[in-house]
Formats: C-alpha cells, sequence, structure tokens
C-alpha cells in the first residue's frame, strides 16, 4: 500500500517540492539602523528558486511616521531616491510605531503599521499597499515570486512590480537610504535558495486480465502483469511484461513519455503518449531471430488509449486499462490489458450438445469436448476446429 500511496502522489502531483535550502547573508545579524543609511548591496537573484527573507525587530523604532525600514532596486542610485531619476524601479518599505500621518487628505492614525510603496522613473505616483502588525517583536518580511508579504499575507503583488521580476537573473540592490531615518533591528536579511528534491522512478506493478489477437487468433489471459513507471517528473511509461501473442512469447514491450491528466470529478486519469515506437527488452530467445527482435529493438504501434481509475481518496489504483496495436513481421497483433475479449471461431469452448459431431484431430469420435484442439462437424456438414484450455 505505501508503494501505491507514493504513486498516486506523484500522478496527482502538481507542484514542484523543494526538500533543502541554502541561504546568504545580505546583513550581518541583529544589525540596528539606528539612523543610520544601509549602503547598497549587489543581490542576484532569480525568482524561480530563490527569495529575499528579512526579519525585522521593529520595536526599536522611534515614533516618527513612516520610518525607512529597507528598499529593494534594480538602480544602485535610485535605490535611495524617492524620484526615480536614473532609470531605476524601487520598492521601500516604511513603518510607522504610532503616530499621526498625512495620508494625503487628512491626518490619520497609525499604529504598528507597515507602508509598502513601489516606484519607477515616469510613474507620476507611488502604488502603496498597508499592513499592520500584531507582533513588532518578530516581523518577518517575504519578497519572492508572488511579491512581497508580511507575516504571511500577500501585501504587494509581484504582478504590478515587473520591472523587478525578469526572467532568470535579476540584478537588484538592497539598501536603506530613502526617507526618514529608521531604528529597526534586522534580526536576519538572507537570499534564500531552494533546491528541487531529486527525482526518484516509482514503479507499480498490477495484474489483470488481458487478450490478444494475433495473426487471426484471439487469446485470452486470466492474468498478465504490466508495470506503470514513473521515470521523470509527470512523465510514465507502460511496460507489459512477458508480451504474449498466441503461442508466441516475444519479451516485455515499452511504451514511453506517457502523460496523465486527471477528471477532478471520477478521479480516472486519462493516459496518452506522443511516441510512435515501443521498445523491446527480456526478448525470448527462442522467437527472438526469427521475429527480427533483440534487446532495445523498437516497434511501432498505433491506436494507443489508457486509463486509470483512481478511488475516491485518490490512494489506490482501483483499475487499469489500456490498448494498441503492434505489426510484428506483417502480422498485426491487438493488444488489451483490464479486459477479456468474447471468444469466437477456433477458440470457442462450447457446441450445442446433439447439434454436432466432435473427433480429435487424429479422427476418433468424441462425446464432448476435451482439453486442446477438437474438430467439430455440425449438423449442416460445416467443420471448424475448437480450442478447449
Amino acid at each position: 500500500m505505501k508503494k501505491i500511496l507514493s504513486l498516486i502522489a506523484l500522478l496527482v502531483m502538481t507542484a514542484t517540492a523543494f526538500a533543502e535550502t541554502t541561504s546568504e547573508k545580505i546583513v550581518e545579524d541583529n544589525y540596528t539602523l539606528a539612523g543610520k543609511v544601509l549602503s547598497p548591496k549587489a543581490v542576484t537573484v532569480n525568482w524561480d528558486t530563490q527569495k529575499l527573507v528579512a526579519v525585522l525587530d521593529m520595536t526599536t523604532c522611534s515614533d516618527t511616521e513612516n520610518e525607512r525600514v529597507f528598499s529593494v532596486s534594480n538602480n544602485e542610485t535610485d535605490v535611495a531616491n524617492w524620484e526615480q531619476t536614473n532609470g531605476g524601479s524601487t520598492v521601500h518599505l516604511f513603518y510607522t510605531k504610532d503616530a499621526k500621518v498625512w495620508n494625503g487628505t487628512a491626518m490619520e492614525s497609525y499604529y504598528q503599521k507597515f507602508a509598502v510603496q513601489y516606484r519607477y522613473q515616469g510613474d507620476a505616483g507611488a502604488t502603496s499597499y498597508y499592513k499592520e502588525v500584531t507582533d513588532p517583536s518578530t516581523v518577518t518580511v517575504v519578497m519572492d515570486k508572488t511579491g512581497i508579504s508580511i507575516d504571511g499575507d500577500l501585501v504587494f503583488p509581484a504582478a504590478e512590480m515587473s520591472n523587478l521580476y525578469g526572467e532568470g537573473d535579476n540584478q537588484l540592490y538592497f539598501g536603506a537610504g530613502c526617507g526618514t531615518p529608521g531604528y529597526a533591528t534586522y534580526k536576519s536579511v538572507e537570499l534564500v535558495t531552494e533546491k528541487a528534491e531529486t527525482f526518484s522512478p516509482v514503479t507499480l506493478s498490477t495484474t489483470d486480465v488481458a487478450n490478444a489477437v494475433y495473426n487471426g487468433t484471439t487469446t485470452n489471459y486470466d492474468v498478465k502483469t504490466v508495470e506503470f513507471v514513473q521515470y521523470e517528473e509527470g512523465k510514465y511509461k507502460l511496460v507489459w511484461k512477458t508480451l504474449e501473442a498466441g503461442s508466441t512469447l516475444f519479451g516485455d514491450y515499452t511504451i514511453e513519455n506517457i502523460t496523465v491528466a486527471e477528471d477532478a470529478e471520477t478521479h480516472v486519469l486519462t493516459l496518452t503518449t506522443t511516441d510512435t515506437e515501443g521498445t523491446w527488452s527480456n526478448v525470448n530467445p527462442a522467437y527472438g531471430f526469427v521475429f527480427g527482435l533483440a534487446e532495445g529493438t523498437k516497434t511501432a504501434f498505433t491506436g494507443f488509449e489508457g486509463t486509470c481509475k483512481l478511488n475516491e481518496t485518490k490512494d489506490a489504483i482501483e483499475k487499469l486499462n489500456f490498448k494498441f496495436n503492434i505489426s510484428i513481421m506483417g502480422n498485426e497483433a491487438n493488444l488489451v490489458f483490464g479486459e477479456k475479449a468474447p471468444e469466437t471461431g477456433i477458440n470457442a469452448t462450447t457446441v450445442v450438445e446433439g447439434a454436432a459431431t466432435l473427433f480429435t484431430v487424429d479422427g476418433v469420435k468424441l462425446s464432448k469436448l476435451q482439453k486442446g484442439l477438437n474438430i467439430v462437424r455440425s449438423a449442416d456438414g460445416k467443420v471448424k476446429k475448437v480450442l478447449v484450455k
């Protein structure tokens, strides 16, 4: 069951997990601004895997409104400027411990409130958002690919600061020099890098009925084994173990580059692939030479269709079905996993009593069908072969 749970979790996973983080200090721990200017420090950030994390103690601040906390800019000079005159784009964080602040129309009381303001050259004004904190002794400010969050709440969306959020590496500057002198204490300020978890392939073996139609003969199997493997993030393969058609055992046949899409209501996964060839392995030496098969040989397939039914809690596979066609030495093989085919013709296992005469292949008359190949002559004189398993 544990193995099944692991596979299902991977089948429906949509987000990348991170297992390891590293950090680079931007400011020494427990540094207090104490009214000083913090010179800009260059920081290269890739928002796909990195974020800026500042843990602050605001209890050391004064009662002056809008004390500077820190700024992040794409320009070394403009990081300390209100007016962006050097082509810069800068986001400023200010803090008011307890004071009245002019809000543009009147004086308003601010208490333990951050003001996050963004400016860029050519902008006629500032875009501002506000956040009041409950514990000023420990405030966590995170600037990541989503934007700026304070104590877990997204305050300023990244989409509104596009000049700071380019693809790949962004050359930015971290400093504190704009506005009213500040007295915040930086418990820590770090550039955190998240490293993607190393992918480990997951294999689930499942058994079910199957059928094969090969060279005009239909064969049903009570037990066949298939391995369902996630070998890369978002990519799967099916390995039909000991693939048979009729009495011929060929080997293992693998179809790769399978992707899955889940129906949210039925929990059915639809399997599709862009591949048109499958690969042989563990080839049966008795037939490999005859059929031109060897380890790694590829054979084209057509008509691949598949589904995987999950239970309601998505912690187990209820049913795996798929089918495809291959051609070996000019003979078509139609292969189906997860269901049997109705037996007809020489594969029929019953005849109506009194409606036919039964013989062995040597011509000996029988009273009933026997195991193996039987000759059946019907009342109208027609003769057919019947195989009983």
